[in-house]
């Protein structure tokens, strides 16, 4: 069975808000809703995918993991880093709030944490590269590389590979296979594309139409 993970902005609502994280907190067919994380002046962890800018309001992920806790929700909460060294400092708050089991990280995530938090890091395949593709166009990633970088992560105990669903090909999944990988997959927005992979039982799938997806499921299985 597939996990589907709504991501930040999913069926219209604001990146990154407490609108989008409590319309989604409560849905039970939701598995997990995506946040972008970033460290803030004042070295309070806020929401923001890009860089944070002066003068601009921004939702601390404090007040996500308590109002999920207030709430009692079992969602799960992938926090996507954009910085890195933030992994012990999301561990510190989540922890703070007894939410720790129900976080996944994906994003800048150092290697060094997969003997440690095997299960809850939906590793990100270009972690696996060497800096010189950092940067780059996902398009100019070769074939190879990204076989190359799976065997990397494997060996460095990676266990859920975290790729953008285009480069998601017949040799990286037979790959994944062969290294005993799993893969979620972002971001996935063609409704059937999404009911294709959960009938190949892939470990995730990140969509921006997560309650469009789910409603239109329940109509067709009603």
């Amino acid at each position: 069975m597939s996990y589907l993970t709504a991501q930040s902005g999913s069926d219209g609502l604001a990146d990154n808000s407490m609108e989008f994280v409590v319309f989604f907190c409560d849905k039970q067919d939701i598995s997990a809703i995506k946040v972008d994380v970033r460290m803030n002046k004042e070295q309070q962890l806020v929401l923001h995918h890009d860089t944070l800018e002066e003068g601009q309001y921004y939702v601390a992920l404090e007040d996500v993991f308590a109002y999920i806790a207030r709430e009692n929700s079992p969602i799960r909460i992938n926090c996507d880093l954009k910085e890195t060294g933030l992994e012990e400092v999301v561990y510190g708050l989540a922890n703070k709030y007894a939410l720790w089991p129900q976080v996944e990280l994906s994003g800048t995530v150092a290697c060094s944490y997969l003997l440690k938090w095997s299960n809850q890091i939906l590793m990100n395949i270009e972690n696996g590269m060497d800096d010189s593709f950092h940067g780059e166009h996902i398009g100019r990633w070769g074939e190879n590389v990204l076989l190359e970088a799976l065997a990397k992560l494997s060996r460095s105990h990676a266990r859920v590979i975290n790729i953008n669903h285009q480069l998601f090909t017949d040799a990286v999944q037979e790959k994944g296979k062969q290294l005993a990988l799993e893969f979620s997959l972002w971001t996935v927005n063609d409704l059937n594309a999404i009911g294709n992979y959960e009938k190949e039982n892939i470990y995730n799938i990140t969509t921006r139409k997560a309650w469009t997806y789910v409603q239109l499921k329940g109509v067709q299985t009603g």
